[in-house]
C-alpha cells in the first residue's frame, strides 16, 4: 500500500489531545525522549503501594494483557482499587474526555478545541452533569467518592512523572471530581445519539436540492417509502432561497458540520455500533445458553473500552467500561451476562426557529408571538490566548446551537455569522429526568433475569439493544427515554414557530419493546429496525443498514447441531457482505439484465472489455470481503466508483460541504446509495439521482451502472498494479491505530507538525490488511466514495458461554494501557487481529489467581 494514502487517510480517533506542543523542538528529536518520559510513568506490576483512604488493603492483580482483577473487603475500598488502577492504565483518556464534557478541553490543548468546548457549552452538558449527580442515590455516590480518592491518590503520587500526553501539554490535572463520571455517561449518550446529525446534513442538503429530493438521500429503510411527508414540514420555509439569511444559515451549518465531524473523531458521535445476540439453551450444543456482543466504535489508541474484573462482598464481575466509570457497562458477573447495540434512537429534535433581534435583543416567533430568548454567558479558558466569552441563548426548545457567539466573531477560528433569521433550537432527552446510572450498577449486581430486567427499566439516558441471559434464558430489552411528539416523526428538523411539532413528555422504562425466550429460540440485533414499520411510538427513522442483522439470523438459524463457542466466534469473525448477493439476484432480472446490457453496449468500444471484466467478477463473487480476496477488491473498487457516479454531479465537488455531508450520513445509517443500488423507485420513474446533471439525456441505472463498471478497472489498476492476479481487498482497505495527536497533523504547520510526526513513530501501530466492510459482521466501516481508511471497527468482542465453568470471554481492539512504553500498549492488536478471543476466568478462586498471576496490594497506611 501506499504511504501517502495512509498519511492522507488517517483513521478515526478517540480524545487523547496533543495537537499544540510547548515542546516542539525538543520532541522533533528521537524517541529516547519519549521513551523517557513514558518509562517514568510506569509502575511495577507486583509489590506494595502504600495509600491513604483505605479500610483494608486492596489486591490488584493483573495477567499476561495487564488486563487487572480487583478485589476488596467492601464496596468502598474496591471502588479506590478501581480507581487507583483505572488511573494507573488510562489517566491522560480520562482527563480528556472530563474535559471535553465539560466544555474545558481548549484549557489543555489551545483554541485547536475551542469550537468543541464551545459546543459543549451551548448544549449546558456541564450543567446537566451537576444535576445527573445531584439526583443520584447515596449509595452511589459514595461509589463514586471513593472512586475519585482512588484516581487522586494516583494523581498525587504521580505529579511528577504523569503520562506522556499530559508530560507534553504541561498539563497538571485536578482533583478528579465524583461527578465526572456523568459526565462520562453524558457523552456515551451523545455519542450513540444519532439523528442531529443526520438532521443538520439534511438541512445542508435541501438547501440545494431541495426538501423532498433530499430526503432520497435519507431513506428509512428498504420496504419503507421515502420520507417525503416528513420532508415536507420545511416545504414552505425557503430553504432553497438567495436572501442573506439564508446564506447565514448555510455557513452555520457549515460551522456545526465542521464541529461534528471532529467529535465524530473523538468521541464517536453518531456512529452505529454494535452486534449482539443470543441463542436459548434449547439452540445449543450443550443445553446453555450464549450471549455474544461485539461493540463498533473508533478505531481508536488507546482503546475506547477498558477491561477489568472486580470483587466485593456487594459488587462483582468481569467486563468492559468506559475509562473514568467505576461500573461494567458489559460483561459477566457470575449470574448474568449482557451485551449492547445501539437502539439508533432519535432523541434529538432540531427546530429550526424564526428570530428577530429587536431593542438590542434577540426574540423568537411561537405561534404569532415574539418571545425573548433566556440567555448565559460562559467563558472558556483557552490556552495561550485570551478567555472567549460566548453567550448561549435558548428558546422554549432548547439551545440555539447558531446562536453560541453573537455579533463579530471574537476568535479566529471561530467562523459564526453575525445574524441570521434562522436558528436550529435543539431538544433532547437529556431534559428528562431518569436513574441511569443506578441502574447501570444494579444491572451489574443482578443475579436473576427478573432483577436483570427491572435495572434495564431505569435505563433512561442511554438508548440501547441489550440482550442478556443465564445459563437457561436469553432476552432482549430497549433501554432510553424516547419524546412523545403532538406530530411528525423527528427525522428532519421541525418548524418551531407553529408548535405543532412540540414535545409532550416522554415514554419509556417497562414500556419498551422486549423478548424473553423466544419460540424460535433465537435473539439478535445489529442496529437494524427491530420492530414493526408501524410502530408506535417511533424509535427512529435512522436505522443502519439491514445486512449485519440479517447475516446474524442468517448464521443462526442454519446451524447444524447446536450452536456452541465456535459457531460464536465464527459468527463474529464473519465477513460476507450480503448485499452482493442481492446485488446478484436484481441483477439477473430480466429488466436489470437488459439495461446494463444496453449501458456497456453504448460505452465506447475500448471501455467495454473492461465493463465485463469487472462485471463478470461480481456476479461469480461470494460477498466474502477477505483481506486476500480479489475479487473483494474488484467489489470495494466497484463501489468507489458507482456511488460518485450516481451522486458527485449533483453534490460534488469531492471537498465541499455537500459531498462530506452525503458521506457522513451514509457512514451512519441505511443511505441513499444503497438505497438507489436495490433499485429504489420515484412513483413509476427510477430514483432521482440516476440521472446525470450533466448531460442533455436522463440516463437510466443501467447506463450509469455501466461508466463505473469500466471506471473499476484503470481504477484499481491505479491503485494495485497492472497486474489483476495480484489485487488483494486488505492493499485497498486498511487499520492503523492512531493517537489523537497524529490526527491532528492537518490543523498543525512547521515546527509542531514535524514534532506530531515524529511523535507519531512512537505512539502509532500499523498499518495493517483489512477485511470486511459496512455490511459485514466483522465490521470495517469506511467512508465510501472517499478512501478505505477504516474508522469503524469491533472496538470489543465478548462471548459468554453458559456451558462452561468459566463461561466469559472477552477482548478489545488493542491493549489495556494508554501508556506506549509499557508491553500492553499494544499487546492486544494481534490478538484482535487473529479474530479469536480470550477466556477471563471469574468463578474458580484458584483460577482467578493463577490467570491474575502479578499482584499488586494497595495497603491502607
Amino acid at each position: 500500500m501506499n504511504n501517502k494514502k495512509y498519511k492522507q487517510h488517517m483513521g478515526l480517533r478517540q480524545a487523547l489531545f496533543l495537537p499544540l506542543l510547548a515542546a516542539s523542538t525538543l520532541l522533533a528529536g528521537c524517541g529516547q525522549v519519549f521513551d523517557w518520559i513514558s518509562e517514568r510513568n510506569l509502575d511495577p506490576s507486583v509489590g506494595v503501594v502504600q495509600v491513604r483512604g483505605l479500610q483494608e488493603d486492596v489486591s490488584i492483580r493483573r495477567d499476561e494483557y495487564g488486563v487487572p482483577f480487583i478485589e476488596a473487603q467492601s464496596l468502598q475500598d474496591l471502588t479506590f482499587g478501581i480507581g487507583y488502577a483505572m488511573a494507573e492504565d488510562r489517566l491522560a483518556q480520562m482527563v480528556s474526555m472530563n474535559l471535553l464534557a465539560r466544555g474545558r478541553l481548549a484549557e489543555m490543548t489551545g483554541d485547536i478545541a475551542l469550537d468543541m468546548d464551545i459546543y459543549m457549552r451551548t448544549l449546558g452538558i456541564p450543567q446537566i452533569i451537576e444535576e445527573r449527580y445531584a439526583a443520584l442515590s447515596p449509595e452511589l455516590k459514595q461509589h463514586l467518592t471513593g472512586f475519585a480518592a482512588g484516581v487522586n491518590a494516583y494523581i498525587n503520587s504521580h505529579r511528577d512523572r504523569l503520562p506522556l500526553e499530559l508530560t507534553i501539554n504541561d498539563y497538571q490535572p485536578e482533583a478528579w471530581q465524583p461527578a465526572n463520571t456523568l459526565g462520562l455517561f453524558v457523552m456515551l449518550n451523545l455519542g450513540v445519539g444519532f439523528n442531529l446529525h443526520e438532521e443538520l446534513g439534511f438541512l445542508q442538503l435541501a438547501e440545494k436540492l431541495g426538501v423532498e429530493k433530499a430526503a432520497y438521500l435519507a431513506p428509512i429503510y428498504p420496504d419503507e417509502s421515502i420520507d417525503v411527508a416528513e420532508a415536507n414540514k420545511l416545504a414552505g420555509v425557503g430553504l432553497s432561497g438567495t436572501e442573506s439569511s439564508v446564506a447565514a444559515l448555510k455557513e452555520q451549518l457549515s460551522y456545526l458540520a465542521a464541529v461534528e465531524q471532529k467529535l465524530k473523531r473523538i468521541n464517536g458521535q453518531g456512529i452505529a455500533a454494535s452486534n449482539n445476540w443470543g441463542v436459548h439453551k434449547d439452540k445449543t450444543a450443550a443445553g446453555a445458553t450464549l450471549v455474544a456482543n461485539d461493540t463498533h466504535l473508533l478505531l481508536s489508541h488507546p482503546s475506547t473500552w477498558i477491561l477489568m474484573g472486580v470483587k466485593s462482598p456487594e459488587y462483582s464481575g468481569v467486563g468492559i467500561t468506559l475509562p473514568g466509570i467505576p461500573a461494567l457497562v458489559t460483561g459477566y458477573n457470575g449470574h448474568i451476562g449482557w451485551g449492547e447495540t445501539m437502539v439508533m434512537a432519535d432523541t434529538q429534535d432540531v427546530f429550526l426557529e424564526k428570530l428577530r433581534e429587536r431593542d438590542g435583543k434577540t426574540e423568537y416567533l411561537y405561534q404569532g408571538q415574539w418571545y425573548p430568548v433566556s440567555s448565559r454567558s460562559e467563558t472558556i479558558q483557552v490556552k495561550g490566548a485570551e478567555p472567549v466569552i460566548i453567550e448561549v441563548q435558548s428558546t422554549r426548545h432548547g439551545p440555539l446551537l447558531n446562536a453560541a457567539i453573537k455579533g463579530k466573531p471574537k476568535h479566529e477560528m471561530i467562523a459564526i455569522p453575525a445574524s441570521s433569521e434562522f436558528g436550529l433550537a435543539l431538544s433532547w432527552t437529556a431534559q428528562f429526568p431518569d436513574n441511569t446510572i443506578d441502574s447501570f450498577f444494579n444491572l451489574g449486581k443482578a443475579k436473576t433475569m427478573d432483577e436483570a430486567e427491572q435495572a434495564l427499566n431505569g435505563v433512561g439516558f442511554i438508548h440501547l439493544n441489550v440482550i442478556y441471559g443465564d445459563k437457561d434464558n436469553v432476552a432482549w430489552q430497549v433501554t432510553g427515554n424516547y419524546p412523545k411528539r403532538k406530530a411528525g416523526s423527528g427525522h428532519f428538523p421541525s418548524p418551531g414557530w407553529t408548535g405543532e411539532y412540540d414535545w409532550q413528555g416522554y415514554w419509556g422504562g417497562a414500556d419498551t419493546p422486549r423478548s424473553r425466550n423466544p419460540q424460535s429460540g433465537y435473539l439478535g440485533t445489529g442496529n437494524n429496525r427491530t420492530v414493526a414499520a408501524d410502530y408506535s411510538p417511533r424509535l427512529t427513522s435512522s436505522w443502519y443498514y439491514p445486512e449485519r442483522s440479517e447475516r446474524i439470523m442468517q448464521m443462526l438459524t442454519q446451524q447444524e447441531g447446536g450452536h456452541d463457542y465456535a459457531s460464536m466466534e465464527a459468527m463474529q469473525a464473519d465477513r460476507r457482505d450480503i448485499l452482493v448477493a442481492k446485488v446478484q439476484q436484481l441483477w439477473g432480472t430480466e429488466a436489470w439484465r437488459n439495461m446494463i446490457r444496453d449501458g456497456i453496449a453504448a460505452l465506447p468500444q475500448a471501455q467495454q472489455a473492461d465493463a465485463e471484466n469487472v462485471l463478470q467478477i461480481i456476479r461469480s463473487f461470494d460477498g466474502d470481503m477477505a483481506e486476500g480476496s480479489r475479487s473483494a477488491a474488484v467489489w470495494g473498487g466497484f463501489e468507489h466508483n458507482l456511488i460518485r457516479a450516481i451522486f458527485m454531479d449533483e453534490l460534488g465537488p469531492e471537498d465541499g460541504q455537500l459531498w462530506q455531508a452525503f458521506l457522513a450520513m451514509n457512514g451512519r445509517a441505511y443511505s441513499g446509495y444503497q438505497d438507489h443500488l436495490l433499485g429504489r423507485t420515484q412513483g413509476s420513474n427510477w430514483a432521482p439521482f440516476w440521472d446525470d446533471m450533466n448531460t442533455a439525456d436522463s440516463e437510466l441505472p443501467g447506463q450509469i451502472i455501466a461508466r463505473a463498471l469500466a471506471a473499476t478497472w484503470p481504477y484499481l489498476q491505479q491503485q494495485l498494479g497492472e497486474d489483476d492476479s495480484q489485487w488483494r481487498w486488505g492493499d485497498l482497505a486498511f487499520y492503523h491505530w492512531q493517537t489523537e495527536t497524529t490526527h491532528m497533523l492537518p490543523f498543525l504547520s512547521g515546527l509542531k507538525a514535524a514534532a506530531v510526526e515524529s511523535l507519531a513513530d512512537y505512539t502509532d501501530r500499523g498499518p495493517y490488511p483489512a477485511g470486511g466492510n459496512r455490511n459485514t459482521l466483522n465490521v470495517a466501516g469506511y467512508d465510501l466514495g472517499s478512501d478505505y481508511a477504516v474508522w469503524n471497527i469491533p472496538a470489543m468482542r465478548m462471548i459468554v458461554d453458559f456451558s462452561q465453568p468459566e463461561p466469559l470471554n472477552l477482548i478489545v481492539a488493542g491493549g489495556q494501557s494508554g501508556n506506549p512504553a509499557s508491553s500492553h500498549y499494544d499487546d492486544g492488536i494481534q490478538l484482535w487481529l487473529s479474530r479469536k478471543n480470550r477466556n477471563l476466568p471469574f468463578n474458580d478462586a484458584e483460577k482467578v489467581r493463577a490467570h491474575f498471576s502479578h499482584e499488586r496490594v494497595l495497603h491502607a497506611e
